[in-house]
């Protein structure tokens, strides 16, 4: 039995229909009301909506597992063996482990001044200009330059054939599962890519992250094969963190930047007091989850108010609805960057929390610092765009912004 039964307007919801993501607000409200346990019967998944279900769901690696992948498109047919999102104990803690260390705060803090440099010279080139695409000036570009120097990944025309291919990989048709070709081409390429930079890397290390998890073994086995191609489980571990690790940074970026154009109360508060930035960093977390849902497969039957989930079910967790839970959060469907630190669930937590989360929230809190007295107060100033993506993303690829001219 399903708690919409009795609703002479039953809820819809349907994460394939680029029309939902407009707003999907008012659905998450009516998910976490009326059906908390929601089955949608044309894709075959369940969803869970409430902060304290998905919570305790997510945190719960051994009734819910991974082996079919985090998505509820053909995205996770992309990844291969070794893509950590897709990986359960024993296997999963064993391949975290080989890069574990490197995304620990105290080496992510390492970074800060490099961050820094890299956000100032973005925000120099449009400064004195007035006006600027945030999301195409900032929010992209400063999550690739950093991440791709962090894994050792080339300058010059192979980064940016890199970019190219990492927005292919993301092609989708609205109301369809299915990779696009151009997509499918995009994954070949960015693996065969990736399988020839490790390659090269085990013939001439470097100090980078490439070279430590081709040099890396696991209890004395060499995680790398003898021959490095694009099945292998080692490329499957970079491609995981390269589809990962650009993303839900920008997501992150552009949610902040815009709903402070919109709030420019807020925007004006943070300027006056940039100690409130870290709050505010985790507010845009909070208020548009970049991964607004993750998907896992039920190892037995569990019943949750009144519904019966299946065992061997699909069944989204719905972090963008858990995060905006009035049970959980005052005033939950408005975004304020002034709001006092709360447990949110933007990065997951348990077994499967993100890896790459101290380094996104690091970008973040520079990126505020450096723009915001650059900027001056400004304006959102023209049409922003959803960056067309697969289901569980939340972002933007237009940000139109005018500003005061700033100085350094």
């Amino acid at each position: 039995m399903s708690l919409m039964s009795g609703f002479a307007n039953p809820v819809v919801y349907d994460p394939f229909d680029a029309r939902f993501h407009d707003d999907p607000f008012p659905v998450y409200r009516r998910m976490r009301d009326e059906a908390p346990v929601y089955y949608n019967e044309k894709w075959n998944f369940y969803a869970l909506s409430r902060f304290d279900d998905v919570r305790d769901a997510i945190r719960d690696s051994e009734t819910y597992l991974n082996f079919e992948g985090i998505d509820l498109d053909d995205t996770n047919s992309q990844g291969g063996a070794g893509n950590i999102p897709v990986l359960d104990n024993p296997r999963h803690d064993e391949i975290r482990g080989v890069v574990q260390r490197q995304f620990m705060p105290r080496s992510i803090k390492k970074l800060e001044d490099d961050i820094r440099t890299v956000v100032t010279t973005l925000v120099d080139s449009f400064a004195d200009r007035g006006t600027a695409d945030l999301a195409d000036e900032l929010c992209w570009p400063l999550p690739y330059e950093i991440f791709f120097d962090f894994l050792g990944l080339p300058d010059g025309e192979d980064r940016e054939q890199l970019k190219a291919w990492s927005h292919g990989l993301k092609d989708r048709v609205p109301d369809s599962a299915e990779l696009t070709p151009v997509a499918i081409e995009s994954t070949t390429r960015s693996r065969d890519y990736l399988a020839e930079m490790l390659a090269r890397r085990r013939r001439e290390p470097k100090a980078d992250l490439l070279t430590h998890i081709v040099q890396a073994d696991i209890g004395g086995v060499p995680l790398a094969e003898s021959e490095i191609d694009a099945a292998s489980e080692i490329v499957g571990l970079v491609f995981g963190l390269y589809l990962a690790g650009i993303e839900t940074t920008s997501g992150l970026l552009t949610t902040l930047f815009h709903q402070l154009g919109t709030h420019p109360e807020q925007q004006k508060a943070l300027r006056e007091n940039p100690s409130g930035i870290p709050n505010a960093v985790e507010e845009g977390l909070r208020y548009k989850t970049p991964l607004q849902l993750v998907v896992r497969t039920s190892s037995r039957e569990v019943t949750l108010h009144g519904v019966t989930i299946p065992r061997g079910s699909r069944v989204a967790m719905v972090l963008g609805a858990a995060n905006h839970d009035d049970r959980q959060f005052e005033d939950a469907d408005e975004f304020d960057a002034l709001r006092p630190a709360v447990r949110h669930l933007g990065f997951g937590e348990g077994l499967h929390g993100c890896l790459g989360n101290p380094l996104a929230r690091l970008e973040a809190k520079i990126a505020l610092e450096v723009a915001l007295p650059r900027l001056g107060q400004y304006e959102i100033a023209g049409t922003v765009r959803r960056y067309a993506s697969t289901p569980n993303a939340a972002g933007l690829d237009r940000l139109p912004v005018s500003f005061q001219r700033g100085r350094a």
